[in-house]
Protein backbone atom coordinates (compact mmCIF):
# COMPACT_ATOMS: atom_id res chain seq x y z
CA UNK A 1 0.00 0.00 0.00
CA UNK A 2 2.38 2.63 0.80
CA UNK A 3 4.76 1.66 -2.19
CA UNK A 4 1.89 1.73 -4.66
CA UNK A 5 1.06 5.51 -2.82
CA UNK A 6 4.68 6.85 -3.07
CA UNK A 7 4.92 5.54 -7.25
CA UNK A 8 1.76 7.30 -7.33
CA UNK A 9 3.44 10.94 -6.20
CA UNK A 10 6.01 9.95 -7.95
CA UNK A 11 4.01 9.86 -11.22
CA UNK A 12 1.90 12.87 -10.51
CA UNK A 13 5.42 14.94 -9.59
CA UNK A 14 6.88 13.67 -12.43
CA UNK A 15 3.99 14.50 -14.99
CA UNK A 16 3.20 18.34 -13.44
CA UNK A 17 7.19 18.61 -14.21
CA UNK A 18 6.66 17.53 -17.85
CA UNK A 19 3.30 20.11 -18.10
CA UNK A 20 5.59 22.95 -16.42
CA UNK A 21 8.70 22.38 -19.04
CA UNK A 22 6.43 22.06 -22.04
CA UNK A 23 3.93 25.27 -20.78
CA UNK A 24 6.99 27.26 -20.63
CA UNK A 25 9.01 26.19 -23.66
CA UNK A 26 5.56 27.47 -25.64
CA UNK A 27 5.85 30.66 -24.30
CA UNK A 28 9.03 31.57 -24.82
CA UNK A 29 8.85 33.53 -27.90
CA UNK A 30 6.88 36.66 -27.51
CA UNK A 31 3.56 36.62 -30.55
CA UNK A 32 5.20 39.64 -32.36
CA UNK A 33 8.44 37.55 -33.36
CA UNK A 34 6.56 34.33 -33.71
CA UNK A 35 4.41 36.52 -36.55
CA UNK A 36 7.62 37.79 -37.71
CA UNK A 37 9.41 34.36 -38.02
CA UNK A 38 6.25 33.38 -40.30
CA UNK A 39 6.60 35.87 -42.23
CA UNK A 40 10.03 34.88 -42.58
CA UNK A 41 9.35 31.65 -44.08
CA UNK A 42 6.46 32.83 -46.28
CA UNK A 43 8.80 35.13 -47.94
CA UNK A 44 11.25 32.23 -48.51
CA UNK A 45 8.35 30.27 -49.98
CA UNK A 46 7.08 32.87 -52.70
CA UNK A 47 9.97 33.10 -54.26
CA UNK A 48 10.55 37.19 -53.81
CA UNK A 49 13.95 38.34 -53.05
CA UNK A 50 12.74 42.07 -51.84
CA UNK A 51 9.85 40.73 -49.59
CA UNK A 52 12.67 38.18 -47.50
CA UNK A 53 14.81 41.21 -47.57
CA UNK A 54 12.00 42.79 -45.65
CA UNK A 55 10.55 39.91 -43.56
CA UNK A 56 14.42 39.20 -42.12
CA UNK A 57 15.50 42.94 -41.69
CA UNK A 58 11.50 42.84 -39.56
CA UNK A 59 12.89 40.26 -37.38
CA UNK A 60 15.96 42.31 -36.34
CA UNK A 61 18.06 38.97 -36.73
CA UNK A 62 21.31 38.40 -39.96
CA UNK A 63 20.32 35.67 -42.50
CA UNK A 64 22.62 33.63 -40.59
CA UNK A 65 21.24 33.42 -37.69
CA UNK A 66 17.75 32.95 -39.24
CA UNK A 67 19.48 30.13 -41.32
CA UNK A 68 21.12 28.22 -38.30
CA UNK A 69 17.59 28.44 -36.10
CA UNK A 70 14.40 28.77 -37.54
CA UNK A 71 12.45 26.37 -38.90
CA UNK A 72 10.08 26.05 -41.45
CA UNK A 73 8.03 22.59 -41.43
CA UNK A 74 10.73 21.04 -40.46
CA UNK A 75 13.35 22.41 -42.74
CA UNK A 76 16.00 24.63 -42.67
CA UNK A 77 15.49 28.58 -44.73
CA UNK A 78 17.44 26.96 -47.69
CA UNK A 79 16.54 23.37 -47.63
CA UNK A 80 12.45 24.68 -47.46
CA UNK A 81 13.56 27.15 -50.39
CA UNK A 82 14.56 24.13 -52.59
CA UNK A 83 11.79 22.12 -51.74
CA UNK A 84 9.20 24.69 -52.43
CA UNK A 85 10.94 25.50 -56.08
CA UNK A 86 11.75 28.78 -55.01
CA UNK A 87 14.77 28.92 -56.97
CA UNK A 88 15.44 32.87 -56.23
CA UNK A 89 15.56 32.88 -52.42
CA UNK A 90 17.18 29.78 -52.19
CA UNK A 91 20.30 31.08 -54.56
CA UNK A 92 19.81 34.83 -52.15
CA UNK A 93 20.24 32.89 -49.02
CA UNK A 94 22.74 30.03 -50.07
CA UNK A 95 24.94 34.09 -50.87
CA UNK A 96 24.20 35.48 -48.06
CA UNK A 97 25.62 32.62 -45.23
CA UNK A 98 28.46 31.33 -47.76
CA UNK A 99 26.75 27.89 -48.51
CA UNK A 100 28.03 25.82 -51.63
CA UNK A 101 27.01 25.56 -55.16
CA UNK A 102 26.36 22.09 -54.58
CA UNK A 103 23.99 22.63 -51.53
CA UNK A 104 21.35 24.24 -54.25
CA UNK A 105 21.53 20.88 -57.17
CA UNK A 106 19.96 17.72 -56.62
CA UNK A 107 21.71 14.26 -55.65
CA UNK A 108 20.96 11.07 -56.87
Amino acid sequence: MFMSRRVTQFALIGISLSLTVSAASAASYPKALENELIAVCKAVKSDSRLQLHRAVKATGLSMRDLHDGLVCNGQDMLTFAVTHNASETAQHIARRINASPSVLTAKR
